[in-house]
């Protein structure tokens, strides 16, 4: 018997997804991946934060172009390393945020859009003072991680962006 309601509950489910998914209907903000600007140009030091930005902006739709007209200022990457317990030896918690400045600027009259905005993006990481080649690699993992969040939180602030 409890096999035959579970049955039907899941059917019924089943059937309610299939007509939702049928009629249109999507959750905000899901599937609008592409950006309301063609092109950008992106004025930023070159390293690993730039690259995790052109390749976000790329993904969203934009191509990089120096003649695009909206520009985006990207400053030095500020990363902060915080830790979180106390202690020498074993495993330490820390905490790494990365803090980057930037600016949306219109090409055609060099106005900001978005003036000294921020993008903070951060982990906690478990570290083991044992295995110094270990600590390196997952700092650098989190790092990557962290420059790709920051590359979609720019991208986002971008999608919000009233443009003419």
């Amino acid at each position: 018997m409890k096999r035959r309601s579970f049955i039907s509950r899941a059917l019924i489910l089943l059937a309610a997804t299939t007509l939702l998914a049928g009629c249109g209907f999507q959750l905000r903000g899901v599937g609008d991946t592409a950006l309301d600007v063609p092109a950008v140009a992106l004025s930023s030091p070159s390293g690993e934060l730039r690259d995790a930005v052109a390749q976000a902006l790329q993904g969203a739709g934009a191509s990089l172009e120096d003649d695009a007209p909206l520009r985006v200022n990207l400053d030095e990457e500020e990363i902060r390393e915080t830790r979180l317990t106390q202690g020498s030896s074993g495993n330490q918690q820390r905490r790494l945020t990365l803090t980057v400045p930037f600016s949306v600027q219109r090409s055609e009259d060099n106005a900001y859009l978005l003036d000294q905005q921020t993008l903070e993006a951060s982990t906690n990481l478990t570290v083991d003072n044992d295995n110094l080649l270990s600590q390196d690699e997952l700092r650098n993992e989190a790092l990557a991680s962290l420059r790709q969040e920051a590359a979609r939180q720019l991208v986002d602030r971008l999608r919000a962006l009233e443009t003419p």
